[in-house]
């Protein structure tokens, strides 16, 4: 197979070591389909991916209910029919206390026992980022009003500022999520139980999540978006796997640009001083912003629906941001970018959601040594069944993205045994000139 994916420039992972990752696990979750044998779970703590607060590694993990909990009668790991257990979702045993991602690895970080799905390991149960932390802490019913009421706060300054290309802050360059801040991503799904993320979510995008926690988690049925070339969608930029808050940034006084990604492109543009037209939804919406001096404001609507990661939640075509960017200065020059985004959705959320990131900037764009290289997502990984298989060049639906696949597509099916003409040397008449 000659997949590639062409990751971020500075991303940690090489393009074909996260390639091999996500084939990996994906054939790993094929081979170990509901009922199958992996090695039993380890008892104490490190036993997997996921969790720990700062991203996928020391998972705690215990083959039972960790000492002074009891399992209930019925969870996500014995149930019949996951539907009809809604009245058990906000409790975290139903989901033996396993954050999301745990619950997304837990075939393929082996956590699943030895007898799958019963067998599944509990996570610590202590383990939660607050629910009070999660949700907005302003009082905005709408990212208009939001907008609005920070751009009548510029306009009672003075502002809002404009900018030229001689004055405007100089920001351009390469920028990395700051990891002390792991912690609080709880749209990573590292540090939450699930009944905390399903407590801010409405009762149809509960039962949207919860159903991805099983079928991931239960039937080992995993749709990644990197697996299959799906669109990241808009909400994923905040994920932890794709890379989206590792960005390349370029600004001039009409238009702040943000390039990422690792699995597929995050192309985010602030339109400086403009007002929302767009009347199709986009992937990553429309962006609007100004500047209340030397913080950049935004505002992004019209964005497409999707689904926010493994085991995490959707969100509709109705949600909407508003964002700030505010200079981080340190010993008297710029270091990085204070970023808070409040997340308003009224169909998916219950209220306004709200997170904050400090992105580094790693170097200048006048590095010698940093590229950005266009991603294209090429996969030969489709659904079998139900799960995630790897083609091989005997099937039909396979590609050869590298061997001129057009070319081989009127070869094989309407070429069949003409008469070609010879267009290289056969190997004995090269061998002539050794």
């Amino acid at each position: 197979m000659r997949t590639r994916f062409m990751s971020f420039a500075f991303a940690s992972l090489s393009a074909i070591a996260l390639l091999s990752a996500i084939v990996v696990l994906t054939m790993t979750a094929q081979s170990q389909g509901r009922g199958a044998q992996p090695a039993p779970a380890q008892q104490g703590r490190g036993g997997g991916n996921g969790g720990g607060g700062g991203g996928r590694g020391n998972t705690p993990t215990f083959p039972g209910p960790p000492a002074g909990m009891q399992a209930l009668p019925t969870d996500l790991f014995t149930t019949k029919n996951f539907y009809k257990d809604q009245a058990l979702w906000p409790d975290k045993r139903y989901f033996r206390c396993n954050t999301p991602r745990q619950i997304t690895d837990i075939w393929t970080s082996r956590r699943i026992g030895a007898n799958p799905p019963a067998s599944a390991s509990w996570g610590d149960c202590n383990e939660d980022y607050p629910r009070a932390q999660i949700v907005s802490p302003y009082p905005y019913k709408t990212a208009r009003e939001h907008y609005e009421a920070l751009m009548a706060k510029a306009k009672a300054k003075g502002g809002p500022t404009v900018y030229t290309k001689a004055t405007i802050p100089d920001w351009d360059g390469w920028y990395a999520r700051d990891n002390s801040y792991s912690n609080s991503q709880w749209i990573w799904g590292t540090v939450n139980q699930v009944p905390t993320v399903l407590s801010v979510l409405t009762p149809e995008y509960q039962k949207r999540m919860v159903q991805m926690n099983f079928h991931e988690g239960v039937d080992n049925a995993p749709q990644w978006e990197a697996s299959f070339c799906y669109p990241e969608g808009f909400m994923r930029w905040w994920a932890q796997a794709s890379q989206g808050g590792n960005f390349q940034l370029t600004m001039n006084p009409y238009q702040v640009q943000f390039l990422s990604g690792i699995a597929a492109n995050f192309l985010r543009q602030v339109l400086i001083g403009k007002e929302h037209v767009q009347k199709v939804p986009q992937w990553y919406g429309e962006t609007v912003g100004f500047w209340d001096g030397t913080t950049l404001v935004t505002w992004t609507a019209h964005v497409q629906g999707w689904t926010l990661s493994h085991s995490m939640n959707e969100f509709s075509d109705k949600i909407e941001t508003v964002e700030t960017y505010a200079p981080i200065i340190e010993n008297g020059a710029f270091a990085g970018l204070a970023h808070e985004a409040v997340f308003y959705d009224p169909e998916a959320f219950v209220q306004p959601l709200h997170t904050t990131m400090r992105f580094n900037r790693q170097a200048g764009l006048d590095n010698p040594a940093r590229r950005f290289t266009y991603i294209e997502c090429l996969s030969n990984l489709r659904n079998v069944n139900g799960r995630p298989s790897q083609l091989t060049a005997a099937s039909d639906r396979y590609i050869d993205y590298y061997g001129r696949p057009w070319a081989q597509n009127w070869e094989k099916y309407f070429e069949a045994g003409w008469d070609k003409p010879q267009t290289e040397l056969p190997q004995d008449i090269l061998d002539l000139f050794k």
